[in-house]
């Protein structure tokens, strides 16, 4: 399972349709708007537990298990959890073509997952056509289609684009809803009437200066956002009280011993990606 990210992966999508001093055309918001937009992601990230954003992920899929003991020459061993008992195997992806004894027709993505952007098997992309995504809430399982399986092993050492090597690149997360989207650009237009002195603005004064990723700007309302938006902004303080009703910061996950974690090689932020 892949760290938790500690902000959003990049700025939401926003209607702004009830802010009548936004510009329609993306091209000419401005870098206040683009700020204004990125801290009103942050905070609503923030207050529904970070489940909504699309993430780009790369890993590197391991095999889920093995039935035989383990080749007792190896140095390097990892313990492994099969059929109720537990055995050393060496490490898999760094030794030779035993690091594996059983075949890989399927693949556990950490999830949510969107959607599949490119699958690369010993440097290639293999075809949508070969493979087929079975999402459920909190993975993805993508199997092999027709005679072909997931090779056995993969050589962690070396990039994807080598032979023995395997890489899965996906979209991991929850989309935002269309009322997310609308809560968003209703704070992204206080926010923008905050910086620019506008008036009119529903957010209270006597905030302070925070910077982060480079970006100076003011945030944090006195007596904090929940209770801001609870006052100040109640649309938007109701899609978060629908979506996070209890207020948790983080939902809970499910692990599984039988199963290793797929290396995470790579996250890309919404703004890099190409």
């Amino acid at each position: 399972m892949s760290e938790v990210l500690d902000g959003p992966c990049g700025a939401w999508p926003v209607d702004a349709a009830c802010c009548p001093d936004w510009p329609c055309a993306p091209s000419e918001w401005t870098d206040l708007h683009h700020t204004a937009i990125m801290i009103a992601t942050d905070v609503l990230w923030r207050l529904t537990a970070g489940q909504y954003g699309l993430c780009e992920e790369v890993i590197r899929p391991c095999r889920r298990g093995c039935d035989e003991e383990p080749d007792r020459e190896r140095r390097t061993l990892s313990p492994i959890l099969a059929k109720g008992r537990w055995y050393n195997r060496p490490g898999c992806g760094y030794g030779g073509k035993s690091c594996s004894c059983t075949r890989l027709c399927e693949l556990i993505l950490p999830g949510p997952v969107h959607d599949v952007i490119k699958v690369r098997q010993n440097g290639q992309v293999i075809p949508k056509s070969c493979y087929t995504l079975y999402r459920t809430p909190t993975a993805g399982r993508l199997v092999r289609t027709g005679d072909q399986c997931w090779p056995d092993c993969q050589d962690l050492r070396r990039p994807d684009t080598e032979p023995d090597t395997l890489s899965v690149r996906y979209l991991r997360g929850l989309p935002v809803p269309a009322a997310g989207q609308r809560a968003a650009g209703q704070l992204a237009c206080e926010v923008y009437k905050q910086c620019t002195n506008t008036g009119g603005c529903a957010l209270p004064a006597g905030t302070k200066t925070v910077v982060r990723e480079g970006l100076t700007y003011n945030i944090v309302p006195p007596e904090g956002w929940a209770q801001t938006l609870q006052a100040h902004l109640p649309q938007v303080w109701a899609w978060v009280e629908l979506v996070n009703p209890h207020r948790v910061q983080q939902f809970a996950s499910v692990f599984s011993l039988d199963v290793p974690p797929a290396p995470v090689t790579a996250r890309y932020r919404t703004e890099d990606q190409s």
